[in-house]
């Protein structure tokens, strides 16, 4: 029986990681998880998407918030399109724009630079 329980709390856990902000290691995928962490709220999974440091990343979930509660202001997020995608592997750096659709209907482009690490596609923490 606890075999069993045991089994059981691995694979929760597995399904939990693979749903919680995953993403393919591409610039698209990267994106995608990105805009998916805001609609959710989940700050600290969309700093894990980039290549800030840790001191970085704290203050910059406390900016996340506030654009969290601009999105909220606009009615949240209905739906979203990546429109364009520039990927330079040779140099490991990437540009990806999704275009935002809020329950309002207001539209919004966003632009975000990727950076490859360690084989590893990151949202650029530099400006």
């Amino acid at each position: 029986m606890r075999k069993v329980l045991v089994i059981l709390a691995m694979v929760v856990c597995s399904m939990a990681l693979l749903t919680s902000c995953g993403q393919d290691n591409s610039p698209r995928g990267v994106a995608e998880a990105a805009v998916k962490c805001m609609a959710k709220k989940d700050f600290k999974g969309y700093m894990e998407l980039t290549n800030a440091t840790d001191q970085q990343k704290e203050g910059m979930v406390q900016l996340l918030e506030k654009v969290g509660k601009e999105g909220d202001s606009k009615g949240g997020l209905k739906s979203y399109e990546i429109v364009d995608e520039q990927v330079d592997e040779e140099n490991g750096k990437a540009t990806v724009t999704v275009k935002v659709l809020y329950d309002n209907g207001e539209e919004k482009n966003n632009t975000m630079k990727m950076v490859k690490q360690d084989d590893k596609w990151y949202i650029s923490a530099e400006k």
